[in-house]
C-alpha cells in the first residue's frame, strides 16, 4: 500500500498538481501486480489522501487526509481482505490545531507514534507517542524527549514489528545532509528509547531520506527517495538485509 500523485479519473488538479491518492499492489507469484486505487471510502476528488502508518499485521492503517480549505488530520482505519474501511478521525490528543502528517502504529495497535509541530516541543517538528487506555481511548500525547527530538525537525516515525526499535528521519543528530534516517532501541528498564544511531549509507545519502519502513520479518526495508536512475520524482525502493538482526524479530 503506497501513495502516489497520478493522472487518474478520480483525481483533480490542485495548484498544478494531481491530488495524492492511496494505491494497492498485490503480490502474485513473487512479483507485484499492477497497482490500483483502493476503494472510495478513502480516496476522494477533493482531498489529498496518504497512508502514513500500517501495523505489521497489515490490518490497521493510519490515514492522512488534507483538504486545501478545511485543513488536515490523521484517521484510523481497519484493513480487511485488501479493503480499507471507512476511516475514523483520531481524537484531539493526536490531532491538534497544528500539523500532524506522519505516523506509525504498533503491531498490537496500542501505541501510536506521530510527528507534530505543536508548541511545547524541542524545536521544529517533534515525535510524540499516545497509548491506548484500558477503555479503548487514546492517552494524551507524550513527547519522546531530547534523546529523540532536537532543535531541528524529526519526522516519519516507524516502529519495528516487535516495538523495540524506532526508526525516524531527522535534520539533526549526525545527519549527512538534510534528512537522514536514524534508529533508537527501546530500554525497558528506563522505559524510554536509548541512544540514536544513523543507519548509514547506502540508505542514507547527502539528499533527503525521509521515509523508511521495515517489513514484518525484518528481511526487507522500503524507502521513498529521489535517486539517479529513478522514474521521476520520488520512487519506492526496497533494500534486502543480508542478515536479520534479533532486534527485528517479532516475539509471539
Amino acid at each position: 500500500i503506497f501513495n502516489s500523485k497520478r493522472e487518474e479519473e478520480s483525481t483533480q488538479q490542485l495548484n498544478g498538481e494531481y491530488l495524492s491518492n492511496i494505491y494497492l499492489a498485490s503480490v502474485k507469484d513473487g512479483e507485484f501486480d499492477d497497482a490500483k486505487l483502493i476503494n472510495f471510502n478513502i480516496n476522494t476528488k477533493e482531498e489529498n489522501e496518504e497512508i502514513v502508518g500500517l501495523n505489521s499485521e497489515g490490518n490497521i492503517a493510519i490515514i492522512y487526509k488534507e483538504h486545501y480549505q478545511k485543513g488536515a488530520a490523521l484517521f484510523q482505519s481497519s484493513v480487511t481482505e485488501q479493503r480499507v474501511e471507512i476511516p475514523m478521525k483520531l481524537p484531539k490528543s493526536v490531532n491538534s490545531k497544528h500539523t500532524e502528517i506522519a505516523a506509525s502504529i504498533s503491531s498490537d495497535g496500542n501505541k501510536l507514534y506521530f510527528a507534530s509541530d505543536r508548541p511545547g516541543g524541542y524545536g521544529g517538528v517533534d515525535i510524540y507517542m499516545c497509548q491506548k487506555l484500558p477503555k479503548g481511548k487514546w492517552s494524551q500525547a507524550q513527547n519522546l524527549g531530547p534523546t529523540i527530538n532536537t532543535e531541528f525537525d524529526e519526522d516519519f516515525p516507524n516502529i519495528s514489528p516487535n516495538g523495540k526499535v524506532l526508526y525516524f528521519s531527522s535534520k539533526g543528530h549526525t545527519s549527512m545532509g538534510g534528512y537522514d534516517i536514524f534508529k533508537a532501541e527501546y530500554n525497558p528498564g528506563k522505559r524510554k528509547f536509548g541512544a540514536v544511531r544513523n543507519i548509514g549509507y547506502p540508505i542514507n545519502t547527502p539528499e533527503d531520506n525521509m521515509n523508511f519502513r521495515v517489513s514484518k520479518t525484518g528481511r526487507f526495508g522500503y524507502i521513498s527517495a529521489l535517486r539517479k536512475g529513478g522514474h521521476g520524482d520520488l520512487d519506492i525502493y526496497r533494500v534486502t538485509f543480508r542478515e536479520v538482526e534479533p532486534e527485528y524479530t517479532v516475539i509471539t
